[in-house]
């Protein structure tokens, strides 16, 4: 059976990544944790299953996350989050597209800005 995730916020961001955890076929979403008034409501056919506050219980039924929160101005809540997230034992699966591909043309070496082409 495989383990579930939990993605943590429901908004454009939490949409995209439906598709790509769909395609990718490794982890069944179990729910969406969002705002207090989305409670009851779905994502894309996830229920939103709790708030901020449901977190240490849902991390401990399903430890797998995705912070799913847009990063609009600055990226403090985001980083908040994955502290806290953290701090609870929350894992933090990598997700990647099954579309993504690295361009054959691309060097890539041991520090990201060093990527260039040849």
């Amino acid at each position: 059976m495989k383990e579930k995730i939990i993605l943590i916020g429901g908004g454009g961001h939490c949409k995209s990544c439906i598709d790509v955890i769909e395609q990718e076929g490794r982890f069944p979403i179990a729910g969406i944790v969002d705002l207090p008034q989305k409670q009851g409501q779905s994502v894309l056919g996830y229920a939103v299953l709790g708030t901020d506050e449901d977190l240490p219980e849902l991390v401990r039924t399903y430890p797998n996350v995705l912070i799913t929160l847009g990063q609009i101005k600055t990226p403090e809540r985001r980083i908040s989050l994955f502290k806290k997230l953290l701090e609870m034992g929350a894992h933090f699966p990598v997700i990647h597209s099954p579309l993504a591909y690295i361009s054959p043309m691309q060097r890539l070496e041991k520090e990201p800005s060093s990527c260039t082409m040849p």
